[in-house]
């Protein structure tokens, strides 16, 4: 079965080794709950479908767009905002030099992590000596 196609599937039919990634505002969780089985199924319409990246369901929550789990996808969690960092296709000259910023900050917040991390390392690999 065609990915795309909207005939639906069982969990068990669902197609091995891809991931479909969400964005939850917290403060929206009170429209979540009103209506929970609507947004799980919400949740599994969008995955099984292959749609738009982003589709956004009940509690303006983000459902990116299904990919094949070998397919790494570095996604940015802004400003109430859940997205691809880089977009695929689509993006105008001001999306994109807005992403670009972005990922200027990206890389600013990794070299930190990173640094944190071999420092991390350095006191674990010392208390095991």
């Amino acid at each position: 079965m065609n990915r795309n196609q909207n005939n639906r599937k069982s969990s068990k039919e669902s197609d091995m080794g891809y991931m479909t990634e969400i964005g939850i505002l917290n403060d929206r969780w009170d429209e979540i709950r009103k209506e929970p089985a609507k947004f799980v199924e919400q949740i599994f319409e969008s995955s099984v479908s292959g749609g738009r990246s982003p589709r956004y369901i009940i509690g303006q929550t983000t459902v990116a767009k299904t990919h094949h789990a070998d397919d790494m996808k570095v996604y940015i969690a802004h400003q109430n905002s859940f997205y691809e960092a880089y977009p695929e296709r689509g993006a105008d000259l001001r999306t994109l030099k807005l992403r670009q910023d972005d990922l200027k900050r990206m890389k600013q917040y990794i070299a930190s992590c990173e640094k944190q991390t071999v420092a991390n390392i350095a006191k674990l690999e010392a208390k095991s000596e």
